[in-house]
C-alpha cells in the first residue's frame, strides 16, 4: 500500500509536469514565432560562415531565387538544405555563363577573389580535395552545411531551453505549480490522488505524444478535469489557513521558491519526456496489484 501511494504520487506530479510543459512549449513556438528566432538564428549561422566584408556574400546567398522561394514573400526561411546551399554559393561565388557550364577552374578563379582569407582558404581546400570532380566539390560544400547546423541546432535548443525556463518559472508563479506543495498535498489526499491517478491514465489512452498535446494544451484544462472530484493541488487562495495561500515568513517563502523553481527545472524536460516517463508509470502501476480502496 505505500508503495502504491509513492507510484501515485509520482503519477500526479507527472502529470502536472507535462501540463505545465505542454503549456510552456505553446508559449515558447509563439515567442519564437514572434521574434522570428529560427529565421534569425539561420541567418547568423550562415552569416558566420560566409563572414561580413566588402561582398556581403550572406546577402547574395538569401537573395538567390533558390534560397528566397524556400520563404514565404517577404520573409526569410527559417531551413535551407544542405544540397540548396552548396547550389546557391556556387552561383553566387563563380555565376555559370549562359552558355556555358561552371568549371572547376571557373569556381577556383571565383574563390581566389574572396576578401576573407579564412574563408576563401576553407572553400579552395574543399575543391583541392574534390579533385576536379565538380559534384564532389558541391557535396563537401553541402558537408560543411550540415556539420554547421549541427551546432547551430545545439544552440538554438539551448536558447529555447532557457526560453522555456523563463516561461515556466513565470507560469508555476501563476499558478503556484510548487513542487513541494504538490506532493505535499497528493500525499496526505487519497481522493485527490485517485482523481489524479484516472486523469493520467485517461491521458495515457492517446496513440502519440503529438495526439496527446494536441488534445490539451493548458494546464487549466487538466486542472479543470479533475475539479469536480477534488481541488487541484495547484492554484492560489485566499484562505490563510489552505497550503495554498501565500507564504507568510521568509522561510515559507524560501520553500515556495524552491518548489516553482524544481517544478521549472521540471518543465524544461520538454512534454514528450513527461509523456514517455507518465506512460511508464502508468504501466508499472498496472502490472502490480490495484491499491485496496475503502
Amino acid at each position: 500500500m505505500f508503495g502504491s501511494q509513492i507510484l501515485e504520487v509520482v503519477i500526479g506530479l507527472v502529470l502536472i509536469y507535462l501540463a505545465l510543459s505542454i503549456g510552456c512549449s505553446g508559449i515558447k513556438e509563439v515567442i519564437a514565432g514572434a521574434f522570428s528566432m529560427r529565421s534569425r538564428t539561420l541567418e547568423k549561422a550562415v552569416r558566420n560562415m560566409l563572414k561580413n566584408g566588402p561582398n556581403d556574400y550572406t546577402a547574395k546567398l538569401f537573395a538567390h531565387p533558390l534560397i528566397t522561394g524556400t520563404a514565404p514573400e517577404g520573409e526569410k526561411p527559417s531551413y535551407i538544405s544542405s544540397r540548396m546551399f552548396a547550389a546557391a554559393l556556387l552561383d553566387v561565388v563563380a555565376p555559370a555563363e549562359p552558355n556555358q557550364p561552371r568549371t572547376m577552374d571557373s569556381l577556383r578563379a571565383g574563390v581566389a577573389q574572396m576578401p576573407d582569407a579564412k574563408l576563401r582558404s576553407t572553400l579552395l581546400n574543399f575543391i583541392d580535395a574534390a579533385g576536379g570532380d565538380m559534384d564532389a566539390a558541391r557535396r563537401k560544400i553541402a558537408d560543411w552545411f550540415d556539420d554547421t547546423m549541427a551546432r547551430v541546432s545545439g544552440w538554438y535548443k539551448r536558447t529555447a531551453q532557457e526560453i522555456i525556463f523563463a516561461v515556466g518559472l513565470t507560469l508555476c508563479i501563476a499558478v503556484n505549480a510548487d513542487t513541494l506543495m504538490i506532493v505535499k498535498e497528493l500525499w496526505s489526499d487519497q481522493a485527490l490522488r485517485n482523481a489524479v491517478v484516472a486523469q493520467a491514465v485517461a491521458k495515457v489512452q492517446a496513440t502519440s505524444p503529438a495526439d496527446f498535446i494536441n488534445s490539451k494544451s493548458s494546464l487549466q484544462q487538466v486542472a479543470g478535469e479533475i475539479r469536480e472530484v477534488n481541488t487541484p493541488p495547484i492554484g492560489w487562495s485566499r484562505d490563510a489557513r489552505d497550503i495554498r495561500a501565500f507564504p507568510k515568513d521568509l522561510g515559507a517563502g524560501a520553500l515556495k521558491l524552491l518548489g516553482m523553481l524544481l517544478s521549472s527545472f521540471a518543465i524544461v524536460m520538454g512534454a514528450p519526456f513527461w509523456f514517455d516517463m507518465l506512460n511508464k508509470f502508468i504501466n508499472l502501476r498496472s502490472s502490480g496489484s490495484p491499491p485496496t480502496t475503502h
